[in-house]
């Protein structure tokens, strides 16, 4: 086979065979994105409605149903580092299989776990699962979807996260008390092995293709995904760094080849957890009731709107996501998100408990949460898996989703520290603030260094990052890296 593709045949148009790989192709990265979602979204969730059940029959005090809470995020940061260890050896799609096959096990151990160790192992194990999943799954899908579909594929993974988080909610607020807190954990096992079963049906990438001396089928899967031409300049772009060492988080940043990129990716995984979503998500419940809206409707208020308007406004990113690029949605929801938790804080520093100011709370709350659904949710993702230069994919993206998983517990540790429980509205409107500086302060960041990325492909994106960063460095006096 000829390396560019020129031989007889190759430059006229797509068949329908082409066709029908290409939308086969497109299916199967659809559900591997649904499969990883809703075993990511499931599991965060499976503990929410069901931990004070499982402390009753376990005796579990409040200490040990943290631990039993926490272990799966404690797995999660594990599981991104080890992600990145093992892509190396194994390629992107098998450690998708990997992560379901141990999910799934690990679920089906917490479902009969007869005491508080076996549970918290599992969990763990679970955690470490999610955390390789959450690393490997926006990467591999990035360079197996087409630009013009690439954020739509993201986005997808994003809103069935959420509806994975919602399905959790429902089901533990339906199934009543006892010991079918088991359930949970049987369903949540069949996402992860729907994972692994999608994760083994799409191509390997093609970088690691490339990696395994295998250029032909690189090529290949890079025709059968998109058109002619974005698979030369893929296909180049593979080439120009298939010989390069992978190289982890403190290296890329090192050489100003990859700084820029890399730093767009760590500050994406982190402003997607620092604007403050797991302080509104964890403990909505405690922030309404702080702003007067208590009893048993506060309780449903608190789990069951802000997940309906979680995914509702994540099918609505979906057309988004392609209508508009993603500087636009991220900076009109980073805005939004400020403005939203100004109004919040507003409420709850001049309230005085009342209903009115439980209104405001509730409706800046979910406006909050909207804001979020469209910009910071999917679009960080989106980002991360685009701007990421080939050498640095996989231990970097490792590194960015640790990151995020440990900002996420740091929140959810400190939260309830700071306000207080029964929450103090005032700490509450204060941490909001806090939030929403955040927010301004990530927006700024966003228009001085993160260039348009949508409808480009990876190779165009890379270029654009690497001329930035040389102007850089010329008008600061420096020299370029020759690495790239």
């Amino acid at each position: 086979m000829d390396r560019t593709g020129r031989g007889t045949g190759r430059r006229a148009g797509p068949g329908a065979g082409t066709d029908r790989a290409g939308r086969g192709s497109a299916v199967r990265l659809v559900v591997l994105a649904s499969a990883c979602g809703a075993f990511f979204g499931f599991s965060i969730s499976s503990m929410n409605q069901s931990i004070s059940r499982v402390g009753v029959e376990m005796s579990l005090s409040s200490l040990h149903q943290g631990l039993v809470v926490s272990a799966l995020i404690v797995g999660a940061v594990t599981g991104c580092v080890v992600a990145g260890l093992l892509t190396d050896r194994l390629g992107r799609h098998r450690v998708l299989v990997v992560s379901g096959v141990l999910g799934a096990a690990a679920c089906m151990l917490c479902a009969v776990a007869p005491d508080e160790a076996l549970l918290i192992t599992g969990r763990f194990l679970n955690g470490v699962a999610v955390g390789a999943t959450s690393a490997v799954a926006p990467v591999l899908l990035a360079e197996l979807a087409p630009a013009r579909s690439r954020g739509s594929v993201i986005t997808t993974y994003q809103l069935v996260l959420t509806v994975g988080v919602l399905a959790a909610l429902v089901l533990g607020v339906f199934w009543g008390p006892g010991d079918q807190w088991r359930l949970m954990f049987v369903a949540n096992a069949v996402p992860a092995l729907v994972q692994a079963v999608a994760a083994a049906c799409v191509p390997q990438a093609p970088g690691d293709l490339l990696a395994a001396g295998r250029p032909e089928d690189a090529l290949a899967v890079l025709r059968a995904t998109r058109d002619e031409a974005e698979a030369e300049v893929e296909y180049e772009r593979l080439l120009a760094v298939r010989d390069l060492p992978s190289v982890g988080v403190l290296r890329s940043l090192a050489d100003h080849g990859t700084r820029l990129p890399v730093a767009i990716a760590l500050g994406a995984a982190l402003m997607n957890a620092l604007v403050g979503i797991g302080a509104v998500v964890y403990y909505s419940t405690l922030v309404f009731a702080a702003a007067g809206v208590g009893g048993s409707s506060g309780a449903r208020i608190a789990s069951m709107s802000i997940g309906v308007v979680n995914v509702a406004v994540s099918v609505a990113a979906l057309w988004l996501v392609r209508r508009y690029g993603r500087r636009p949605l991220l900076a009109a929801g980073l805005a939004g998100m400020a403005g939203a938790l100004c109004a919040a804080a507003w409420s709850l520093l001049g309230g005085d408990g009342g209903s009115v100011a439980g209104y405001v709370t509730v409706a800046a709350v979910l406006l909050y949460v909207g804001c979020f659904a469209f910009s910071a949710g999917p679009v960080a993702w989106v980002l991360m898996a685009e701007v990421l230069p080939q050498e640095a994919g996989a231990r970097v993206a490792g590194t960015a989703l640790a990151l995020n998983w440990s900002a996420n517990l740091l929140v959810a540790l400190l939260f309830p520290v700071i306000v207080g429980t029964p929450g103090v509205p005032a700490r509450v409107g204060l941490v909001f603030l806090f939030f929403a500086v955040l927010c301004l302060g990530f927006l700024c960041l966003l228009r001085r260094f993160v260039p348009e990325t949508k409808d480009r492909s990876l190779a165009e994106v890379q270029e654009e990052l690497l001329q930035r960063t040389m102007a850089r460095a010329r008008r600061h006096g420096l020299r370029a890296g020759s690495s790239r």
